[in-house]
């Protein structure tokens, strides 16, 4: 809500508080208010814009500065939107939220009432029932990494259980995971989950847990694309801390992220920046020789006291930072090519994606939320060959 007084400020200072009192104007809002009725003002109810996906200032689009990044998906609001490869955006259709395939070619979604998994085509806009499971709305699902896997939750009640949909072969298997938390499918044979200390792979065929590593307070864990390292993020300690200390603390836990490769099963931890304590999220490069991480100041409210997008050359863990020092970066997410980093800006009051040109180290502003920005643009999937 704002308001809008009509009166000039420069009169203010000879206007006495009675004869303010007595002044009339227009107040502009949501809430007609009493207060502003018995002082003579006359209040307009304002009904704010509806959002769009265009943006609402100039963007750059300078060749020079722009690196070349395929279509974008990204979510403004309850908008799904495409900022286009030549610069032009597009609001998709309102029944276009779901669950987008690692390629953006296609999404699962679900028919709450009839309780039914559909699978809806960007290529030829075939929209396809794949399941039904009675009395279950899944809010939880993944695609897999490889392949054409669907893995969702098949039941609401303990223990529970995982469908798991090969929607190349057709083949439907049943994974009951235990105590493990799964986390995502690196292929339609495998899940990947984290237990008590330890991340595991569990084969779809028969139901086995592989212990890939043995974590101390390990949270999540993800694959590089190949499949050569692992990445895992586990809750660090303060000296003398208790993992399982309940003394009142709104700033969560300090998080720092371990890198194992699978073959030899070597593992190191990636170090910090000076004046940062921990990890907020991170990704593996396309081509698996480096990652791109947030570091962060654990706070009260997410992104916390400092955020910022660091490069992490591996093996020799050489740190370069690639967004602003004084802004709140979050979420990079690698260009297909490997060639540039979008990431979200939560500093100030119009949030936008940002891409870094990795050659040149030059930032340039994707989308312009304007006056949406206290709800920040959200990076969904790029959508590559679509047409």
């Amino acid at each position: 809500m704002f308001f809008k007084l009509a009166i000039s400020l420069l009169l203010l200072p000879l206007v006495s508080a009675s004869a303010l009192a007595q002044q009339t104007g227009t107040m502009v809002g949501r809430t007609p208010g009493s207060a502003a009725a018995n002082q003579g003002f006359r209040v307009i109810r304002e009904i704010p814009p509806p959002p769009t996906c265009a943006p609402a200032g100039a963007i750059p689009t300078a060749a020079n500065d722009t690196p070349a990044l395929p279509d974008l998906v990204f979510s403004r609001m309850d908008l799904m939107c495409v900022r286009h490869s030549d610069g032009r955006f597009e609001e998709l259709p309102k029944d276009i939220a779901g669950f987008w395939s690692p390629n953006g070619r296609e999404f699962a979604y679900w028919n709450a009432e009839k309780h039914e998994l559909h699978l809806r085509s960007l290529v030829n806009s075939s929209d396809n029932v794949v399941d039904s499971l009675p009395d279950v709305v899944s809010n939880q699902m993944f695609w897999s990494a490889k392949g054409r896997a669907l893995v969702y939750l098949a039941n609401t009640t303990n223990p529970l259980r995982y469908r798991i949909l090969d929607l190349d072969s057709g083949k439907r298997s049943i994974v009951e995971p235990g105590l493990t938390r799964v986390l995502g499918a690196p292929d339609p044979a495998h899940l990947l989950a984290v237990g008590q200390n330890v991340v595991e792979r569990i084969s779809v065929s028969d139901g086995k847990h592989e212990v890939l590593a043995a974590v101390k307070y390990v949270d999540d864990a993800a694959y590089s694309e190949s499949g050569a390292l692992l990445g895992m993020r586990a809750l660090k300690l303060d000296e003398g801390q208790a993992a399982d200390d309940d003394s009142p603390d709104c700033r969560g836990g300090a998080f720092a992220l371990v890198v194992q490769k699978m073959d030899t099963k070597q593992r190191f931890e990636i170090p910090f920046p000076e004046g940062f304590n921990t990890v907020e999220d991170y990704a593996f490069s396309p081509d698996d020789r480096t990652l791109a991480i947030t570091f962060g100041v654990n706070g009260c409210d997410y992104p916390g006291d400092a955020a910022r997008v660091y490069v992490v050359s591996l093996p020799n863990l050489a740190l370069t930072p690639r967004s602003p020092a004084d802004r709140l970066s979050v979420q990079p997410h690698w260009s297909p090519d490997g060639k540039a980093i979008v990431y979200s800006d939560y500093s100030g009051s119009t949030p936008p994606l940002i891409a870094v040109d990795l050659r040149t180290g030059r930032t340039t502003n994707l989308t312009h939320p304007g006056q949406y920005g206290y709800a920040p643009d959200g990076f969904i999937s790029w959508r590559m060959d679509h047409k």
